[in-house]
């Protein structure tokens, strides 16, 4: 380990706030970047890199040096991120203007036209097909971009209630668009 975190683990198990600001500083955009790509979307990016970095403040204690500190906190977020991607069901949200031009096809023939529109459909139906709840969810969560906590305080719900609706709703949503790996929009 590098002699620099090792000092920053000491402080930091010393009970100094301000080493972990600093451990945070110098981690957090790396773990949020890796989450983007994994997750596709940076609410939820965001909400993972907060619960990795809540992860690495309560189990410090254990992180015993034989890997570099980084690796640890990389080992976390792997983790979490494969929990949160198992819950998902394989269905991935994201908003279209969060996709890379090259990964839309330059020019669509009538075919992959009429796929796309019988595509889109099928997904239309699969979200409208949702109890209402489930779908003021996705809405609020994927379509406007919130964060589970700004949700549960809209809604007058807990956070745990909003995750498990937003669980259901995207396990209804894989269940319902089987084999699907779907980049689905609001």
């Amino acid at each position: 380990m590098k002699n620099s975190d090792q000092k920053l683990v000491d402080a930091i198990r010393g009970g100094d706030s301000a080493a972990f600001e600093t451990l945070y500083k110098i981690y957090m955009q790396r773990i949020h970047n890796f989450a983007l790509r994994k997750l596709g979307d940076p609410s939820e990016a965001e909400d993972v890199t907060q619960e990795v970095f809540a992860a690495v403040f309560t189990c410090l204690d254990r992180f015993e040096g034989k890997s570099e500190l980084v690796v640890w906190i990389y080992g976390i977020t792997r983790n979490i991120l494969n929990n949160r991607l198992r819950r998902r069901g394989g269905v991935r949200l994201l908003c279209l203007d969060e996709m890379p031009p090259q990964a839309a096809p330059s020019e669509l023939g009538p075919e992959s036209r009429v796929a796309a529109r019988q595509a889109l459909a099928c997904v239309q139906q699969a979200i409208e097909a949702l109890p209402r709840e489930q779908r003021r969810m996705l809405e609020l969560r994927h379509g406007k971009r919130l964060a589970i906590r700004r949700i549960a305080e809209l809604t007058h719900r807990s956070e745990d209630a909003v995750k498990s609706s937003l669980y259901r709703a995207r396990r209804t949503l894989a269940s319902k668009l089987p084999g699907a790996k779907l980049e689905l929009s609001f």
